[in-house]
């Protein structure tokens, strides 16, 4: 993502912190909305115990949603955006939240799980190749399960500070550069879909649905 973009993403989501404040406007969700797309997230199988990195972490809502539910997990959080890892920060003190840009800096360390939600919602110029820069690069890192979701391109009303992208291509790119073992779900909410790409087989999610 060029400079211009980044600023634009930071502005965005610093003007909507101080209209809504603590909430899940702030980050662009609905409170129900918020909570569809997180549980969506789950699919990817049995997170319990492992290592968890939150990709685009905004104020640390994903981890308060893990920590109610008694999903224990060694849980990292980044995001470009400086004001709202100062809020996560506040909110859940001791968990290790990261401001971090992916285009500069280089991940030190690998996770059992990756999670994005919602990061690649905002339209930005040149996003299709950022998200496949940001899948790759992440996958790296990744030694079980990577979880993502999108806007659908198939909405037949789109809004025009959103993006949309084919789930169609993605699972194409997904397969032929990062893993066979691709999992696409687009029917927990109208025209939004969620992806999953593992890194074996023999994910714990696979094997216990029997495949």
């Amino acid at each position: 993502m060029d400079d211009l973009s980044k600023e634009y993403v930071i502005s965005f989501f610093d003007t909507n912190l101080m209209l809504h404040g603590d909430r899940p406007e702030a980050v662009r969700w609905t409170a129900p909305g918020q909570m569809q797309h997180y549980q969506s997230m789950l699919d990817i199988g049995d997170i319990s115990g492992s290592k968890v990195l939150d990709f685009g972490c905004g104020k640390g809502d994903f981890f308060a949603f893990l920590r109610d539910r008694g999903i224990n997990v060694s849980y990292t959080g980044f995001d470009i955006n400086a004001n709202l890892v100062s809020l996560a920060k506040k909110k859940h003190p001791g968990i290790d939240f990261r401001v971090f840009d992916i285009d500069a800096e280089s991940l030190s360390e690998n996770y059992d799980y990756i999670f994005l939600c919602g990061v690649f919602n905002l339209r930005v110029e040149s996003l299709d190749d950022t998200i496949r820069h940001i899948l790759q690069k992440l996958f790296t890192h990744c030694s079980i399960g990577l979880a993502f979701n999108a806007l659908s391109v198939h909405n037949p009303k789109k809004d025009f500070e959103l993006n949309y992208t084919s789930p169609e291509e993605l699972f194409a790119f997904a397969v032929r550069n990062l893993s066979p073992f691709v999992t696409l779900r687009h029917d927990r909410m109208p025209y939004d879909y969620t992806m999953f790409i593992y890194r074996e087989l023999n994910s714990p999610s696979i094997t216990a649905a029997g495949l």
